[in-house]
Order: structure tokens, then sequence, then C-alpha cells
């Protein structure tokens, strides 16, 4: 299941919609919000657009991968510094892997709108 798919599965649960509604309100029929929903199908931007709208998320909550950073607790310890400043290093490396990879899949859903 890819971002998107899993995003969309998870808003809509979270609102406690069903796929019949929310393509009902999407103006298509369930089976293809179904295959959207499970990954077999990407959505347009015009879709994301109205599944943003309904679910009442931004466009980018959509397509954002959800990641809970794991911001290690640091101790008031002086001598643990340099695990410290390890450990920041590593975080803001992921960090900008993570911003790398959204725009290259903002880039692939505009190239797709085209």
């Amino acid at each position: 299941m890819n971002i998107i798919a899993s995003n969309l599965l998870a808003k809509r649960e979270e609102k406690r919609l069903t796929q019949v509604y929310m393509a009902f309100l999407s103006g298509m029929s369930q089976p293809n919000y179904s295959d959207i929903e499970r990954g077999k199908t990407r959505p347009s931007i015009n879709q994301l657009k109205r599944f943003a709208e309904i679910l009442e998320v931004t466009v980018d909550e959509l397509i954002s991968e959800v990641k809970k950073q794991k911001i290690p607790q640091i101790r008031e310890s002086s001598a643990n510094t340099e695990g410290k400043q390890s450990a920041l290093i590593k975080a803001i490396e992921e960090r900008d892997h993570y911003i790398k990879m959204l725009e290259n899949q903002l880039a692939d859903l505009r190239k797709k709108e085209d």
C-alpha cells in the first residue's frame, strides 16, 4: 500500500466514513474509490483536493508520510554530549531524506497532472 492510499484509509477511518460515502461525495463509484485506497490506482490532483476537502485535511497530509519523529530524550549529563550530537545529526539527516522524498512525490504528482 502506498503512502497516499494508507493516509486516505487512516483519515477516512478516523472520520468514521465508509468507502461508499467517500465515493458518493467524490463523484465516483465505490470500486474506483476502493482501488485508490488500496493503492491500485493513483488519484488525480483534483481527486486529492476533493478527498482533502471531505476529510477536512490538507492535500499535503494525504501525500505525506506520517512519521513520528524519534527524537532522543536528552539527559542533563555532560558525559553524553557526543552521543547527543550524533543522534541529532542522524535525526537531521533522516529529516532531509524525508523532505527530498516528499519533493519527489510532489514532482511525480505534478507530472501526472500535466
